[in-house]
Protein backbone atom coordinates (compact mmCIF):
# COMPACT_ATOMS: atom_id res chain seq x y z
CA UNK A 1 0.00 0.00 0.00
CA UNK A 2 1.29 3.51 -0.90
CA UNK A 3 0.91 6.96 -0.02
CA UNK A 4 1.55 9.98 -2.00
CA UNK A 5 2.47 13.45 -1.34
CA UNK A 6 1.20 15.55 -4.64
CA UNK A 7 2.18 19.07 -5.61
CA UNK A 8 -0.55 21.18 -6.80
CA UNK A 9 0.18 24.45 -9.43
CA UNK A 10 0.43 27.49 -7.55
CA UNK A 11 -1.82 29.35 -9.90
CA UNK A 12 -1.64 27.77 -12.97
CA UNK A 13 -3.14 24.61 -13.54
CA UNK A 14 -0.64 23.90 -16.81
CA UNK A 15 2.07 23.46 -14.23
CA UNK A 16 0.45 20.28 -12.84
CA UNK A 17 3.14 16.98 -13.79
CA UNK A 18 1.93 14.68 -16.10
CA UNK A 19 2.77 11.53 -13.36
CA UNK A 20 0.70 13.77 -10.33
CA UNK A 21 -2.44 13.70 -12.62
CA UNK A 22 -2.12 9.77 -13.06
CA UNK A 23 -1.76 9.44 -9.31
CA UNK A 24 -4.55 11.57 -8.50
CA UNK A 25 -6.71 9.54 -10.94
CA UNK A 26 -5.18 6.11 -9.61
CA UNK A 27 -5.63 6.69 -5.61
CA UNK A 28 -8.31 5.70 -3.70
CA UNK A 29 -9.10 9.23 -1.69
CA UNK A 30 -7.71 12.63 -1.25
CA UNK A 31 -6.81 14.31 1.81
CA UNK A 32 -6.86 18.03 1.49
CA UNK A 33 -6.58 21.22 2.81
CA UNK A 34 -9.59 22.62 1.34
CA UNK A 35 -12.28 20.08 -0.08
CA UNK A 36 -13.54 23.07 -2.06
CA UNK A 37 -10.08 23.83 -4.05
CA UNK A 38 -9.34 20.05 -4.12
CA UNK A 39 -12.62 19.41 -6.09
CA UNK A 40 -11.95 23.16 -8.23
CA UNK A 41 -8.67 21.59 -8.95
CA UNK A 42 -10.40 18.29 -10.31
CA UNK A 43 -12.96 20.03 -12.45
CA UNK A 44 -9.86 21.66 -14.48
CA UNK A 45 -8.06 18.92 -14.85
CA UNK A 46 -10.97 17.31 -15.91
CA UNK A 47 -10.32 14.13 -13.41
CA UNK A 48 -12.27 12.43 -11.46
CA UNK A 49 -13.28 13.39 -7.90
CA UNK A 50 -12.28 10.74 -5.12
CA UNK A 51 -13.37 10.13 -1.80
CA UNK A 52 -11.76 13.08 0.25
CA UNK A 53 -10.62 14.13 3.93
CA UNK A 54 -10.55 17.71 4.78
CA UNK A 55 -7.36 18.53 6.83
CA UNK A 56 -7.09 21.30 9.01
CA UNK A 57 -5.33 22.68 12.32
CA UNK A 58 -8.43 23.04 13.88
CA UNK A 59 -9.56 19.77 13.47
CA UNK A 60 -7.10 17.17 13.18
CA UNK A 61 -8.26 14.59 15.19
CA UNK A 62 -11.15 13.60 13.30
CA UNK A 63 -8.67 13.94 10.15
CA UNK A 64 -6.56 10.89 11.79
CA UNK A 65 -9.33 9.27 12.26
CA UNK A 66 -11.08 9.07 8.72
CA UNK A 67 -7.59 8.61 7.62
CA UNK A 68 -7.14 5.52 9.76
CA UNK A 69 -10.68 4.33 8.36
CA UNK A 70 -9.26 3.91 4.96
CA UNK A 71 -5.78 2.96 5.79
CA UNK A 72 -7.30 0.34 7.87
CA UNK A 73 -9.25 -1.16 4.59
CA UNK A 74 -6.41 -1.13 2.67
CA UNK A 75 -6.88 1.84 0.60
CA UNK A 76 -4.14 4.66 -1.39
CA UNK A 77 -4.25 7.92 -0.72
CA UNK A 78 -2.37 10.82 -1.73
CA UNK A 79 -2.37 14.57 0.56
CA UNK A 80 -2.48 18.01 -1.63
CA UNK A 81 -2.70 21.50 -0.20
CA UNK A 82 -4.76 24.39 -1.34
CA UNK A 83 -1.32 25.09 -4.43
CA UNK A 84 1.96 24.27 -4.47
CA UNK A 85 3.90 21.32 -2.34
CA UNK A 86 2.50 19.81 0.53
CA UNK A 87 3.26 20.25 4.49
CA UNK A 88 5.33 23.77 3.18
CA UNK A 89 3.19 25.48 5.78
CA UNK A 90 -0.07 23.79 5.41
CA UNK A 91 -1.55 20.98 8.06
CA UNK A 92 -0.77 18.09 6.17
CA UNK A 93 2.51 16.83 8.48
CA UNK A 94 0.31 15.22 10.52
CA UNK A 95 -1.23 13.07 8.04
CA UNK A 96 1.90 12.30 6.58
CA UNK A 97 3.84 11.04 10.63
CA UNK A 98 0.55 8.93 11.15
CA UNK A 99 0.88 7.22 7.25
CA UNK A 100 4.66 6.46 8.16
CA UNK A 101 3.79 5.13 11.83
CA UNK A 102 1.38 2.45 10.08
CA UNK A 103 4.21 1.33 7.95
CA UNK A 104 2.91 2.78 4.85
CA UNK A 105 5.18 3.50 2.03
CA UNK A 106 5.27 7.24 1.72
CA UNK A 107 6.34 8.36 -2.48
CA UNK A 108 6.73 12.13 -2.80
CA UNK A 109 6.41 13.38 -6.15
CA UNK A 110 8.17 16.53 -7.40
CA UNK A 111 6.24 20.01 -8.37
CA UNK A 112 5.50 23.64 -7.73
CA UNK A 113 7.12 25.15 -4.92
CA UNK A 114 6.60 28.93 -4.13
CA UNK A 115 10.01 28.91 -2.07
CA UNK A 116 12.26 28.04 -5.43
CA UNK A 117 10.15 29.75 -7.49
CA UNK A 118 10.78 33.07 -5.92
CA UNK A 119 14.70 32.36 -5.40
CA UNK A 120 15.02 31.44 -8.83
CA UNK A 121 12.87 35.32 -9.65
CA UNK A 122 15.32 37.11 -7.21
CA UNK A 123 17.79 39.79 -8.78
CA UNK A 124 20.00 38.80 -5.80
CA UNK A 125 22.10 35.93 -5.33
CA UNK A 126 20.29 34.06 -2.29
CA UNK A 127 22.90 31.38 -1.52
CA UNK A 128 22.04 30.74 2.14
CA UNK A 129 18.69 31.59 3.84
CA UNK A 130 16.02 30.90 6.62
CA UNK A 131 12.74 29.76 6.22
CA UNK A 132 10.40 31.30 9.03
CA UNK A 133 6.51 31.25 7.43
CA UNK A 134 4.12 32.82 9.15
CA UNK A 135 5.29 34.67 11.99
CA UNK A 136 2.53 35.70 15.10
CA UNK A 137 -0.09 37.29 14.53
CA UNK A 138 -0.39 39.14 17.68
CA UNK A 139 1.26 42.41 17.40
CA UNK A 140 3.71 42.08 20.46
CA UNK A 141 4.31 38.87 19.49
CA UNK A 142 4.60 39.78 16.10
CA UNK A 143 7.26 42.33 16.75
CA UNK A 144 9.56 40.23 18.56
CA UNK A 145 9.27 37.59 16.08
CA UNK A 146 10.50 40.03 13.68
CA UNK A 147 12.83 41.40 15.54
CA UNK A 148 14.61 38.47 15.91
CA UNK A 149 14.69 37.06 12.78
CA UNK A 150 16.03 40.44 11.36
CA UNK A 151 19.01 39.77 13.45
CA UNK A 152 20.07 36.71 11.64
CA UNK A 153 22.55 36.64 9.03
CA UNK A 154 21.24 34.90 6.07
CA UNK A 155 17.97 35.82 4.34
CA UNK A 156 14.98 35.49 5.46
CA UNK A 157 11.71 34.44 4.14
CA UNK A 158 8.54 34.36 4.96
CA UNK A 159 4.57 34.14 3.99
CA UNK A 160 2.07 36.26 4.83
CA UNK A 161 -1.88 36.97 3.91
CA UNK A 162 -2.65 39.67 1.76
CA UNK A 163 -4.47 41.95 4.78
CA UNK A 164 -1.42 41.66 7.08
CA UNK A 165 1.39 42.16 4.60
CA UNK A 166 1.34 45.76 4.54
CA UNK A 167 1.56 45.72 8.25
CA UNK A 168 4.91 43.57 8.29
CA UNK A 169 6.54 45.62 5.22
CA UNK A 170 5.60 48.57 8.05
CA UNK A 171 7.33 46.60 10.73
CA UNK A 172 10.53 46.29 8.57
CA UNK A 173 10.51 50.09 7.58
CA UNK A 174 11.06 50.80 11.32
CA UNK A 175 13.07 47.77 11.87
CA UNK A 176 15.45 47.64 8.66
CA UNK A 177 14.55 50.59 6.41
CA UNK A 178 17.83 49.75 3.94
CA UNK A 179 17.01 46.08 3.56
CA UNK A 180 16.89 44.57 0.41
CA UNK A 181 13.61 42.80 -0.36
CA UNK A 182 12.29 40.84 -2.86
CA UNK A 183 7.80 40.43 -2.45
CA UNK A 184 6.44 37.84 -5.16
CA UNK A 185 3.19 37.90 -6.07
CA UNK A 186 0.57 36.04 -7.42
CA UNK A 187 3.55 33.23 -9.24
CA UNK A 188 2.93 31.60 -11.93
CA UNK A 189 -0.70 33.74 -13.16
CA UNK A 190 -0.90 36.65 -15.48
CA UNK A 191 -0.59 39.14 -13.02
CA UNK A 192 2.69 37.78 -11.67
CA UNK A 193 4.91 40.24 -10.41
CA UNK A 194 8.19 40.61 -8.07
CA UNK A 195 8.85 43.88 -6.57
CA UNK A 196 12.77 44.36 -5.50
CA UNK A 197 13.40 47.22 -3.18
CA UNK A 198 13.26 48.31 1.08
CA UNK A 199 10.34 48.54 2.86
CA UNK A 200 9.27 51.95 1.86
CA UNK A 201 9.66 51.67 -1.80
CA UNK A 202 7.23 47.85 -2.23
CA UNK A 203 5.00 49.85 0.19
CA UNK A 204 4.55 52.65 -2.71
CA UNK A 205 5.07 50.19 -5.36
CA UNK A 206 1.98 48.06 -3.69
CA UNK A 207 -0.02 50.99 -3.61
CA UNK A 208 0.72 52.39 -7.08
CA UNK A 209 -0.11 48.69 -8.80
CA UNK A 210 -3.26 48.15 -6.32
CA UNK A 211 -1.78 45.10 -5.29
CA UNK A 212 -3.98 44.45 -2.15
CA UNK A 213 -5.19 40.53 -2.82
CA UNK A 214 -3.15 37.42 -4.11
CA UNK A 215 -0.85 35.22 -2.94
CA UNK A 216 2.60 36.57 -1.36
CA UNK A 217 6.06 35.74 -0.13
CA UNK A 218 8.60 38.11 1.29
CA UNK A 219 12.73 37.61 1.32
CA UNK A 220 13.87 40.19 3.86
CA UNK A 221 18.14 40.82 3.34
CA UNK A 222 19.80 39.26 6.31
CA UNK A 223 21.63 41.59 8.80
CA UNK A 224 25.73 42.47 7.66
Amino acid sequence: MEFYIVPTPLGNPEDITLRAVRVLKEVDFVVCEHHKEYIRLAAELQIPIKEWIECQRKDRESCLEQLNDFLSAGKTGALVSDCGSPVFEDPGFPVLRYVAEKHVKLISLPGANSLITSLQLSPFEIRSFYFAGFISQKKGLREQDLKKLLKRKEWVILLETPYRLKNILELTQNFAPKRNIVLTFNLTLPDEAVYCGNAKEILKALARDNKSKGEFLLMIEGCK
